[in-house]
């Protein structure tokens, strides 16, 4: 469900529908507007570089994001595999358990 929200981002009030919910889309809002204005203060920069400064900081973080995930999804993969290999080698020990006991009976 779309909800609609108005949010204020360095001075900017912005009015967009999201499918996010409202306490995110604010904490988002707070988190870019704290960023912006921080770079704003004591003009080091205008608020397109700000913005676009953010922009870039927030891609870079994302895509790091995205190759960690990548990496994990491996290694899962391998943990899946070697899980599925060590039940397949406990129940190959456990029949041959069993075939020596009826052997030795």
């Amino acid at each position: 469900m779309d909800g609609k929200y108005s949010i204020d981002i360095a001075g900017i009030n912005l009015t967009f529908t999201s499918d996010e919910s409202e306490e995110h889309i604010h904490n988002v809002g707070k988190v870019l507007d704290t960023r912006i204005r921080e770079m704003t203060k004591g003009n080091r920069c205008n608020l397109i570089d700000a913005s676009l400064l953010c922009s870039m900081d927030y891609c870079s973080e994302m895509i790091h994001a995205q190759k960690k995930i990548k990496n994990l999804e491996a290694q899962i993969s391998l943990y899946v595999a070697n899980v599925a290999r060590l039940k397949a080698e406990i129940e190959e020990l456990k029949a041959k358990g069993s075939d020596n006991t009826d052997a030795n009976a």
